[in-house]
Order: structure tokens, then sequence, then C-alpha cells
């Protein structure tokens, strides 16, 4: 995945918005993919989550973990909020759900090498300070009231601007963790199939993955609650985008147009942050603000705070999955690649959901959230359309010699989907009988080494 364009240009024609998203067309022979993995930190001794300030707290983590690696400081202010390392960056969500980047790799098990050794590293510091880390999509004991907010800029802006939009935006900020994969597309119309079949089982995928189902130390209700507070948090910026995309009509220009007209949340200028929620990214452009105009910056930065199911940047981001243990990490990015390896593969995506029109594909996200694969729409079981994205990705994987290799990595959720389930129907049938409801069994289950 190739980096951003060159920041300080002014925009001075809208042409140059979709420039950011050419600037990723990349051959095929050179493609990447990139997982961004989340985790929680709970305390060792009574599972609330860990500040970031205090003794033995997140800040104190990344010091000591910066002494066992060859990582570079990242600092908001003189706030330590992340590391520069040289197989992916770390950083910290509003709750100090602390996040990997790793570089882009050509293969499933260079990334497995790469979350294995930070699994471990962490999970050495962590016992030394007292923090278990869980693959696990929501905080399972504290809520975000008692959660410290990191001391970083741009989430005191969105703090006061999230609630606004949506009940619960603050449980999204600094409960929840999730996976997210990164892919590259050859062209324009390679990069508008991949938007749209991948969002097009965005919900499946969330079907799939759901691991959230206790929170407050207590049951939910439903299997992803992480999916759930997205559902709450800012319509605006979240969800399938409009219909076009799933007509085929769709385009670089077209997502351009659709972001523009999304609420902004700050530009930055000499490392200062000036609030602008005020203002649409077309109306900066327009009249600027505080005697600034725009510049491709300040539109890398919009681009990145739209959060749909399916993010455009100048790579693709399928970003519906909840966190998860190790035997499922990676099961994700190989689904992710074994659908896009191939045009035959990808083509039978779009195939398996050309029938569902976006009001049926919004009910399925409505209703994922609590029923997961028990979800049916249109008469079709969402277990059933899992299982044969399994089958078209693992098939996909097993036909090319380079790669089949890599088809091990789905063997866990192929047994899974196969019976029906997911990681929260295993969750909540131990919960109600050999756990009796006791949170430590949820943490021992769910701590990542």
């Amino acid at each position: 995945m190739k980096q951003g364009l060159k920041k300080e240009r002014i925009i001075e024609d809208k042409s140059q918005l979709t420039e950011f998203f050419k600037s990723g067309c990349r051959p095929q022979e050179e493609f990447k993919i990139g997982l961004e993995f989340e985790k929680l930190a709970v305390n060792s001794y009574n599972y609330k989550a860990v500040p970031y300030s205090g003794q033995n707290g997140i800040r104190d983590f990344l010091g000591r973990y910066k002494s066992l690696t060859q990582t570079e400081n990242i600092l908001d202010d003189d706030n330590l909020i992340g590391l520069a390392g040289f197989s992916g960056n770390i950083s910290l969500e509003p709750g100090s759900q602390m996040e990997i980047s790793t570089i882009p790799c050509k293969k499933i098990s260079e990334l497995a090498s790469i979350i294995q050794e930070y699994n471990f590293k962490t999970a050495i510091i962590g016992e030394e300070l007292g923090i278990d880390w869980i693959g696990y999509g929501v905080q399972p004991v504290s809520t975000f009231e008692s959660i410290e907010l990191i001391p970083k800029k741009r989430y005191e802006i969105m703090t006061e601007y999230l609630p606004t939009r949506g009940n619960k935006a603050l449980v999204m900020m600094r409960e929840t963790a999730g996976i997210q994969v990164n892919i590259d597309y050859e062209s324009e119309h390679d990069a508008m199939e991949k938007f749209r079949a991948f969002l097009a089982i965005s919900p499946v995928i969330t079907a799939m993955f759901a691991n959230s189902p206790i929170r407050g130390g207590k049951e939910t209700g439903y299997k992803s609650y992480r999916a759930l507070s997205w559902l709450d948090t800012d319509n605006d910026r979240c969800g399938f985008i409009n219909n076009k995309i799933f007509k085929g009509e769709f385009s670089f220009d077209d997502y351009a147009e659709y972001l523009l007209d999304v609420p902004m949340f700050f530009i930055e200028r000499y490392s200062r942050i000036i609030k602008a929620t005020h203002l649409t990214f077309r109306k900066f452009l327009d009249e600027g603000l505080d005697g600034y105009r725009a510049n491709l910056n300040d539109w890398a930065i919009h681009i990145s705070t739209v959060f749909p199911e399916v993010r455009l940047k100048n790579h693709i981001e399928i970003r519906n999955c909840d966190s998860q243990k190790c035997d499922l990490i990676l099961a994700m990015p190989t689904l992710i690649k074994g659908i896009m390896h191939n045009k035959e593969s990808l083509e039978q995506v779009l195939e398996l959901m050309k029938d569902f029109s976006l009001p049926e594909l919004e009910e399925m996200r409505q209703k994922v959230p609590k029923s997961a694969l028990e979800t049916v729409i249109k008469g079709v079981k969402v277990a059933d359309l899992a299982k044969e994205l399994v089958n078209i990705a693992e098939y996909a994987l097993l036909s090319d010699p380079k790669i089949a290799d890599e088809a091990i990595y789905l063997e866990k959720l192929k047994e899974l989907v196969e019976q029906e389930i997911n990681p929260a129907d295993i969750i909540l049938q131990n919960w109600n009988s050999g756990w009796d409801k006791d949170v430590k069994k949820l943490i021992e289950y769910s701590k990542l080494n």
C-alpha cells in the first residue's frame, strides 16, 4: 500500500480530491495486505479497564514496551500515545485500547509472525504490571463512564461532538476493540468492485466474528455489542454510504462527493487543533476556516474520520469485525485475501449478494449484532452466506500453489461456520453453564499470549 500524497498542497480544484484514491492503484503482483488489530487491557485482579495514566497504566506500559523493542515515541504534545516500529506502529484508541497497525505484507504468515511476537511481548510486560490483554470486542466490566480518555486532542473534540449524533458513541470510542484488514486495488474499476463486494458482505463478516456478548459483567442480549454501538454512533459518517454503489455506478468522484458533505471534526495547523464540527468539507473548501484554506492534509484527515462499514483511502479498509482470540485473529485477513485473490472469487461473492437490495442489507446490518448467524433476510440465513464466503475464499487459496498453505488460517473459522456458531455463541454457552457467569473465566478464555 502506498503512502499518502504530499501533505501541504492547497486544494485548488476538486479533481485533486480523487488524486488521493488514484495514487493507490498498483499492479496486482505488488498487492499486499495489512492488519490493524486492537486489544483490551484489563486489570488482572478486578478486570476493570486499565487507565492511561497512573502507576502501571498504559502510559507506563508503552514506556516498558519501547525498552524491549526498536521503536520510537509517538507524541501528542508531550504525551506518549504510541510507538513507531519496523514491523508496524502501535497506537491507542480513546479508552486506551491498544492497536498494532502492521506493515503491509505479501503473505499471511508474515502477519502471523508480527502478531505472535507482539502478543508475546505485551503479555510479558502485562504480567509485570498486573495487566491482562484480551482479544474481545468490548470491555467486559468497565463502561465508558469510568474509562479515562487518553490525552489526544482530536479525541476531546470527538467526545464532545459524537454524543450529539448517537447515544452509543462513547461506548464505541472508549469500550470497543476490533480488527481491520487493508487491501490494495489495481484500478478504479477494481477498487469499486472490491468496495461493492466487501460492503455487501460486511454484515455477514460481523456475524461470523461476533465476540462481545458480555458487557458490564452481564449478558447484553447481543452477540456483538461492539457492532451495536456502531449503529448508534453517527449516521452521517457510518453505514453503507448510498445505493449507487450496489448498482455498479460508483466512482472515485462519487466517493469524494460523499465525503464533501460529511461534517468535519477539526483541522490541524502548526500542531494546533482547530474545531470544525460546524462545517462540511465542501463548505470548508469554499469558505476556509480562521483564514486557512483547505489542503490535502486536511482531506486525508477528513477521510480517516469517516466510518462506513468499508472505507476507501489509497487502499480499501474492511473494518467491521470484533477483536478475536489468537486462534481467529488471522482468519479475518485470510478470508479477505481469498475473496479478493482473483476475479473469479470476487465475482462469486458479488453473485452471492446480488439479490439483496440496500434496504435489505441495512436490515441485515441492524439485526446481526443481536442474532448474528441466525439472522434471516429474504428467507436466506446469514449462516448459509457465511459458509459460502468461507468456501469461496478457501477454494481460491487452495487453487493457487503459491498460497495454498495459507488456507490453514481459515480452519477454525470454517469449523465454526459449519456448525453455524461464532465466538459469542461459545462464550454464551460457557457463561451460562461451566463458567457460572464468572467474568474471571471470560478473561482467562480471551487472554492473549
